[in-house]
């Protein structure tokens, strides 16, 4: 378990800068060409000792990254751009200006951001995320941006309201915790928040979703299903992307009830499916 620093939250962006060394050495912990064993021989003996955090820019957006404990931030600073790039593929040509983006399990914000930007902040958006210091660095990054179009939620979706405990991964990629504690490497937690999706969209009359991610470690059945019913259709997403990692851990295959919808899978990264309901217009070729 890696010691958890203290964030900057407070110093202008800017202010944190990445300096040749770090930056080489980051590279070197994130290349593709590298095997993964040595790339993370390289991360535990000598890029623990760059923790960041760094302000980088990265596909236009800007990110205060903490590398040593977030996969996206390592991403961010060792290869220069956002994660899961055939993802962000696939949904752009979903991203209008004037959209509602449902972003659950939001980490740091990089597809929230990815979203805005694309949209020129012209559209509703809501991300959801329940760490509490993962949601830190979420916030703090999109007020660095200036986005006015995220609304940045600190709580999880499931199936009703509770407090549940969220577990750690350990450390070195806080961005996947789980309120499942099998899904998590390390049985520390935290008691976080949690209410159903369409909960939180009647408190801010949203009355439409048209693009809908979720990436919450193996709680995406009970976080998506509460949704798919009768009583909240009018609020069904128009386009859904979902990872399946772990859907071993679900206890109901929301894959299946999309599809039973009238949802057809577009597109298989391998471990995110897009599925768009017929009113969507079909993915630009």
């Amino acid at each position: 378990m890696i010691k958890e620093r203290e964030l900057d939250l407070i110093s202008d962006f800017g202010t944190r800068k990445l300096g040749f060394l770090p930056h080489l050495i980051w590279k070197l912990a994130t290349h593709r060409d590298i095997d993964r064993q040595r790339r993370k021989f390289i991360r535990k003996n000598f890029a623990r000792r760059f923790p960041g955090p760094y302000d980088v820019k990265v596909e236009g957006i800007l990110m205060r990254a903490y590398p040593l404990e977030n996969y996206d931030d390592r991403i961010a600073v060792g290869r220069g751009n956002l994660p899961e790039i055939p993802e962000r593929g696939l949904i752009e040509p979903l991203l209008k200006p004037g959209m509602v983006f449902v972003d659950i399990g939001a980490n740091v914000g990089s597809y929230s951001m990815y979203v805005a930007s694309h949209c020129r902040d012209e559209a509703t958006i809501l991300a959801f995320e329940p760490h509490p210091r993962t949601f830190s660095k979420l916030s703090f990054n999109v007020r660095a941006n200036g986005f006015s179009s995220i609304e940045t939620i600190n709580q999880a979706v499931g199936p009703q309201k509770a407090r549940m405990r969220l577990y750690s991964s350990g450390g070195t990629n806080i961005g996947t915790a789980s309120i499942l504690p099998e899904a998590a490497t390390d049985h520390q937690f935290v008691d976080v928040k949690v209410a159903p999706l369409a909960e939180a969209l009647k408190a801010r009359m949203i009355e439409r979703i048209d693009l809908l991610k979720i990436d919450i470690e193996g709680f995406e059945d009970r976080a998506l299903m509460p949704l798919l019913v009768d009583q909240h259709k009018a609020c069904w997403p128009r386009a859904v992307l979902i990872e399946t990692v772990l859907k071993n851990l679900w206890e109901h295959d929301c894959i299946a009830r999309l599809k039973d919808l009238g949802y057809r899978i577009a597109a298989n990264t391998g471990e995110n499916l897009l599925l768009l309901h017929p009113m969507t217009e079909k993915l630009e070729s």
